[in-house]
């Protein structure tokens, strides 16, 4: 018997043609584009050429910057099409033991770093357009994020409304506070919060561009310093916004996830708010529940099933709120297999592993597990043991050394 997994953050690759097939004309030579100059391939964003250290292919492949890896992987030739196929991708999971995958961009991560607003609402809505109609073959198995930048909170009421009516399962903020100076917990983000809460819909933060300009660590950090350090410290100030800003407190049925930029900080971290808000209790303001309270009981996170820090982060703030994903098909995801790197993890239970894998994500998420079950069918159980589960790269092309 299989159990039924959910990924909790799988990934797709925007293929060019969305952009020009989905954008307002004026804004489709600021898209992603790939350009040929003197018999050299490069890809093009916002009028420039990029400068990155590999190729889209590598970055769709996982362990492609591992020893055993490479930077020049083709996109087109080399990479799985389940990256941007929905039949494709379905079958994929069938083979890797993945029951639902809830999906999020990769080109599309940092909108909300561009100076041009016009065309990050555009581009926002044909992205949103794009992975609608791809899960839209599968809706209970292939379940989508609506990408939603902060930084036209009109625009983005507006937006949120459209997913909601489109089948969204969540929205994918970004952790970064906007140049127009709003902060997570800003109450201008309330009308958000609380057409969210209405929907019974939650939200995801999720990791975006280390190297963003508004995040401010290019100024400080290079090369795989950013990516090192600015991943985690995005959702740092994230949860630090959303806490200090009393957001869980305006909104006790808000539910918020952090994803992709690891786990085993979080229990320093919200000691951390505890403890300054005990030292500077006249000027932190009202905190009617502690940090680790207002987390535990409207929060979940996501991140590196080998962290360091895993089983502290599940002691801290219970198995339920840590969600098993695989960041596929990204380079930088669980290496070698994420799903055999929880399953073998000694330091715990079965049922935290369980709770991770398949129960967390469901009740996150909203997904009806026993429906979910019924329509998987025969060899599919909620009750199948952990250490039946098999491993999730083998069975994919893609993977560097199969």
């Amino acid at each position: 018997m299989r159990l039924p997994i959910i990924d909790a953050d799988g990934h797709v690759m925007e293929p060019f043609s969305l952009w020009q097939e989905r954008l307002p004309a004026r804004y489709r030579d600021l898209s992603w584009r790939q350009v040929t100059v003197d018999g050299v391939e490069t890809v093009q964003f916002y009028g420039n050429a990029t400068s990155f250290e590999w190729s889209l292919g590598s970055l769709c492949t996982p362990g492609a910057l591992s020893a055993s890896g490479r930077l020049n992987i083709d996109l087109e030739t080399e990479v799985d099409p389940g990256v941007c196929d929905p039949l494709r991708r379905l079958s994929l999971m069938d083979a890797q033991g993945i029951a639902v995958s809830v999906l999020f961009p990769t080109m599309t991560l940092g909108l909300d770093d561009l100076p041009d607003q016009g065309f990050v609402n555009a581009s926002a809505h044909a992205y949103n357009e794009w992975i609608r109609d791809f899960c839209a073959s599968e809706p209970n198995r292939l379940r989508w994020a609506a990408v939603l930048p902060l930084t036209d909170l009109a625009w983005a009421r507006t937006e949120l409304e459209w997913a909601i009516d489109a089948g969204a399962t969540t929205v994918m903020l970004s952790p970064i506070p906007t140049p127009g100076g709003q902060s997570l917990g800003s109450v201008d983000l309330d009308p958000i919060w609380a057409r969210l809460v209405e929907a019974v819909m939650p939200a995801v933060v999720h990791a975006a561009n280390p190297a963003s300009p508004t995040l401010g660590l290019v100024r400080h950090l290079a090369n795989r310093a950013q990516w090192q350090m600015g991943v985690p410290l995005q959702l740092q100030l994230a949860v630090m916004h959303v806490i200090d800003g009393g957001t869980l407190e305006r909104f006790p049925e808000l539910r918020i996830g952090f994803f992709e930029g690891d786990v085993g900080w979080l229990p320093h971290w919200l000691g951390r708010l505890d403890e300054t808000y005990a030292k500077m209790a006249l000027v932190s303001g009202d905190h009617r529940r502690t940090a680790r309270q207002q987390f535990r009981d409207q929060c979940v996170i996501s991140g590196e099933p080998a962290d360091v820090g895993l089983a502290l982060t599940v002691g801290t703030v219970g198995a339920d709120r840590v969600l098993w994903a695989s960041d596929w098909p990204h380079q930088d995801g669980a290496w070698p297999d994420p799903i055999e790197i929880l399953r073998d993890r000694a330091d715990l239970s079965e049922a935290e592993k369980r709770s991770m894998f398949v129960d967390g994500p469901a009740r996150f998420f909203g997904i009806d597990l026993d429906q979910l079950v019924a329509q998987l069918g025969a060899g599919w159980d909620r009750e199948a043991p952990i250490d039946s589960i098999g491993g999730m790269l083998s069975v994919t092309t893609s993977a560097i050394g199969v």
